[in-house]
């Protein structure tokens, strides 16, 4: 099966940045297999052998080509640094399954993904922390590939941002205790981390031959059931430094801010959606993040994205739960201004078949359609048309053709 081509990508996602609802919007945009929120990683997709190109430095997301992302249903491109896979660490730091990132952090590779082990700043005085040396970033940046039309594009962040800095660098709870204890330092090295994650966004968007549609910042300020740090800690501290690198961001770039934060962060969700970013994708199964109080607490200006899980969608339309597909329905309806994605990246050939079948039910959904569900809630034809399109969706083999990368 094809998808229908898409039209009107750009008229829907100013209609989106306008907080329209579907009905006027002409339906929901998708995100699918492009930044690190919604990438396939390479263990998706057991067949390829080990590449030398991922888009990020730690997480191992393929970049996509254009083409493969909309063939998965997405209405978005990928741009952004392509980094070569992380380099082994000395044979000081330990046995196989340890690795070493851009920023000298040594790495366990475990189940889950490559867990910080050691820090190279956890011992370091505040002078060492000022002398503490940039990472040099990569030169390859991927660009859409020539003949993609009315397909938007989303830059992915090219380093981690300003909080998981620092615990990378530092250690998280000796960070932490810096807060409190040791703010000198917590001050240097938070200066350290924004004036490196500028420089690694302008590193990235000056080598685009056009500005991006959306550029992706993310950071985490809490875990499923709380925040890591005090709400009175994080506008001390980071919310300042957060409103700095954002407005550098806008001198860097027209392209709308997808705000990324995981956790339990209601507390402060309003202080960063009022950083003036268009887009958040928060958390919303963490405690107190439903959709509908999110959607109460925040403006409409900004949109939703992944707030409706694709991969949780797609399994319950392949177990045949249309009880629960019509409660999916429901809660994307009420998530609106919003793009629909799957809530995090792809690690396993079972989540990206399931991410596919979700998107293809949303797409299944014009936008006459959504205004019914809203209007009069799960109405049976309009959710079993879509589960019918879903499920005779065949998903395409990928790689389909090569992404482009700059230089070659």
């Amino acid at each position: 099966m094809r998808f229908r081509a898409v039209k009107s990508a750009r008229h829907r996602f100013a209609s989106l940045l306008a907080g329209q609802d579907p009905g006027v919007a002409e339906g929901l945009l998708v995100d699918l297999g492009t930044s690190t929120l919604t990438g396939v990683r390479a263990a998706a997709l057991p067949e390829l052998e080990g590449g030398n190109a991922f888009g990020h430095p730690i997480i191992p997301t393929l970049p996509l080509s254009a083409a493969d992302c909309a063939g998965l249903g997405s209405d978005f491109a990928r741009t952004g640094l392509v980094f070569a896979p992380a380099s082994p660490p000395s044979q000081s730091a330990g046995a196989s399954g340890e690795l070493t990132d851009l920023f000298g952090v040594d790495r366990l590779v475990a189940e889950g993904g490559p867990a910080p082990l050691r820090h190279p700043l956890e011992k370091a005085t505040l002078s060492e922390v000022a002398r503490h040396p940039r990472p040099v970033w990569p030169g390859r940046t991927q660009v859409v590939e020539p003949g993609v039309e009315d397909r938007l594009v989303i830059a992915n962040a090219p380093c981690p941002g300003l909080l998981e800095m620092c615990f990378n660098l530092r250690n998280a709870w000796r960070f932490l205790e810096d807060l409190t204890g040791n703010w000198r330092l917590a001050s240097a090295l938070l200066d350290w981390s924004l004036e490196t994650i500028e420089g690694a966004y302008h590193h990235m968007l000056i080598r685009l031959p056009e500005p991006p549609d959306v550029v992706i910042y993310g950071d985490d300020y809490g875990y499923e059931g709380g925040m890591f740090l005090s709400d009175v800690d994080f506008r001390t501290h980071l919310r300042p430094r957060l409103r700095t690198l954002l407005s550098r961001l806008r001198r860097l770039t027209p392209a709308a801010i997808c705000l990324h934060c995981c956790g339990a962060i209601r507390p402060i969700a309003a202080d960063l959606a009022g950083l003036g970013v268009e887009i958040v994708n928060f958390d919303f199964n963490a405690r107190g993040m439903g959709i509908d109080e999110m959607r109460r607490k925040l403006p409409r200006s900004v949109a939703f994205h992944g707030a409706v899980d694709l991969m949780a969608l797609g399994r319950v339309i392949d177990g045949g739960d249309h009880a629960s597909v019509a409660l999916f329905a429901v809660e994307l309806v009420s998530s609106v201004p919003a793009i629909a994605a799957p809530s995090g990246n792809l690690g396993t050939p079972e989540e990206l078949a399931a991410a596919f079948r979700g998107a293809a039910f949303v797409r299944a959904l014009s936008a006459e359609d959504l205004a019914t569900l809203r209007r009069f809630g799960p109405v049976r034809e309009v959710i079993e048309r879509a589960i019918g399109t879903a499920e005779a969706a065949a998903l395409p083999a990928l790689p389909g053709s090569p992404a482009r990368f700059v230089p070659y």
